[in-house]
C-alpha cells in the first residue's frame, strides 16, 4: 500500500507540535509564562490535553523544544551558507559580502521574533536561557569546526574555548536582546555589519588561526 503514509503523519506531527508552540508563545507574551496553563495552550491550539501528552511532558517541555528547534533551524541555515560567506578574516574596512552569513543569523531573529522575545526577556524561567545559550556554544564550536577544517586551518585559541565562545554567544544575545527590545530598528544586514565591527575583528587572533599548507601548492 501507499508508501507515504509515515511522511504524512511526520507531516502532522511537526504541524501539531507549530501549533502548541505558537500557542504557548501568544499565550507567553499575553500574559506572561507562569500564568499560561496546559489547558489554555490546548484550547489556543484547538487540541485535546491527551495530545499534548503525546508529545510534551509539561509546558517546559514544550518551551525546551521550541527552543531547540530554533536552534536546529539556525544552524542549519548557517551550515547551508556558501563557504566564501564563513571567511574567518574580519576587517573593519572589508565590504566583502561575507557579512551575509551574520546577517542569516539576524533575519533568523526577525522572522522568529516572538520566540526570541519570549527567551531573551527570560519568560519561561532562566533554564530557557540558560539552554539557548548552551545550544549556540555548541553550535558557534561546531560551525567553526567545520568551516576551519574545509579552509585548512589550525586552531590556536589565545584562551580556552568555553571562554571564547560564552563571550561570543553572550555578545550575540545582549546585541539581540536589545535590537528585539527597540522594535528592530537596523536591518539585518545593518546589524551583521555592526555586530561583525565589534565583535569579529579580532577573531582570527583569538583564535590563532594558522593556515595549515602541508601538502598543498
Amino acid at each position: 500500500m501507499p508508501t507515504s503514509l509515515p511522511g504524512k503523519i511526520d507531516r502532522r506531527v511537526s504541524r501539531t507540535r507549530r501549533n502548541l508552540q505558537g500557542s504557548l508563545l501568544s499565550l507567553i507574551l499575553e500574559k506572561g509564562y507562569d500564568s499560561v496553563t496546559v489547558e489554555e495552550i490546548t484550547n489556543r491550539a484547538d487540541l485535546g490535553r491527551t495530545t499534548f501528552y503525546l508529545h510534551y511532558r509539561d509546558k517546559e517541555d514544550l518551551l525546551m523544544q521550541a527552543v531547540q528547534d530554533l536552534v536546529d533551524d539556525l544552524v542549519s541555515e548557517l551550515s547551508q551558507a556558501p563557504f566564501d560567506n564563513w571567511k574567518l578574516r574580519c576587517r573593519a574596512d572589508s565590504g566583502d559580502v561575507f557579512i551575509s552569513a551574520i546577517a542569516l543569523a539576524f533575519h533568523h531573529v526577525a522572522i522568529n521574533a516572538d520566540l526570541y522575545r519570549v527567551l531573551l526577556r527570560g519568560e519561561g524561567t532562566y533554564s530557557a536561557l540558560k539552554r539557548l545559550r548552551h545550544i549556540l556554544n555548541d553550535a558557534i564550536s561546531g560551525l567553526i569546526q567545520y568551516f576551519t577544517a574545509l579552509s585548512q586551518v589550525e586552531l590556536r585559541p589565545q584562551v580556552p574555548m568555553d571562554v571564547f565562545l560564552n563571550g561570543l554567544a553572550g555578545a550575540w544575545i545582549g546585541l539581540l536582546t536589545w535590537w528585539l527590545e527597540e522594535d528592530m530598528p537596523y536591518s539585518s544586514e545593518e546589524m551583521a555589519v555592526m555586530f561583525q565591527r565589534m565583535f569579529m575583528s579580532g577573531t582570527n587572533e583569538v583564535l590563532g588561526l594558522i593556515e595549515n599548507n602541508s601538502g598543498e601548492g
